[in-house]
């Protein structure tokens, strides 16, 4: 019977070890249902470094009282004393990476349609300061668009956009080695400048996005996509 208690206790402990791992004290806690809560390490890698990129996502109705619309959230946390404090979230004030989901007029229809996909945390331009690495994409009437966009924090913990790329209908990223540092490749179709949305110059295309300094900054080979915006 004592086994069989302490086999129970064992267990109990574990299940509430892993319910605590699971929640962290957010100051501000992501709107909605979590889908994805990756730690990464924004401000150097450390204990005591560990920021929590967090998408989730609240229904605002049914498409043609069918499919449920979904508006996305990105939230972006600093660890501070035994919690973490949100820093970044879009949409959001000053925020342009989500858009804001509305109702269209007269219809049960909810603009834009959209996803998002932390794919992880990339050392790129400094060795031990990782980027937060995000995959969004809106659609409306077409295929729509989709951006990944790289996030990082500076010395005082504000987090911005580092870089973003945007591309027609598609973009996949994945994180890979690159010298001794790490680089993001970038997958989707290229459109030519009179190419049609319906008709890709290229529809498999794949280029790297590196980052070469303050000089040179950040740079895609070959150049398929473009870069749309680099800021701190």
């Amino acid at each position: 019977m004592k086994l069989l208690l302490s086999g129970l206790s064992l267990v109990l402990l574990a299940a509430c070890a892993s319910a605590s791992a699971a929640s962290p004290k957010y100051n501000m806690p992501p709107p909605g249902t979590v889908v994805q809560d990756v730690v990464t390490y924004l401000s150097g890698e450390g204990m005591s470094s560990r920021w929590h990129i967090v998408s989730s996502r609240v229904a605002v109705g049914r498409e043609n009282g069918k499919q449920i619309a979904y508006q996305w959230y990105l939230s972006i946390y600093a660890p501070v004393g035994n919690g973490w404090n949100l820093k970044y979230r879009s949409p959001g004030r000053g925020t342009t990476l989500l858009s804001k989901v509305t109702k269209a007029n007269g219809a049960q229809l909810y603009f834009p349609m959209q996803s998002v996909k932390i794919v992880g945390g990339a050392e790129l331009e400094q060795p031990t300061v990782l980027d937060a690495v995000v995959q969004v994409h809106e659609a409306a009437a077409d295929c729509g668009s989709s951006t990944v966009a790289l996030l990082g924090a500076n010395r005082s913990f504000n987090v911005g956009v580092h870089v973003a790329v945007q591309n027609g209908c598609d973009l996949q990223a994945s994180i890979v080695k690159y010298g001794q540092m790490q680089a993001v490749q970038l997958a989707g179709p290229y459109y030519g400048p009179k190419a049609a949305m319906c008709c890709p110059t290229k529809p498999k295309a794949t280029s790297k996005l590196t980052y070469s300094g303050q000089i040179r900054g950040w740079s895609i080979t070959p150049p398929y996509f473009k870069v749309s915006k680099s800021t701190r």
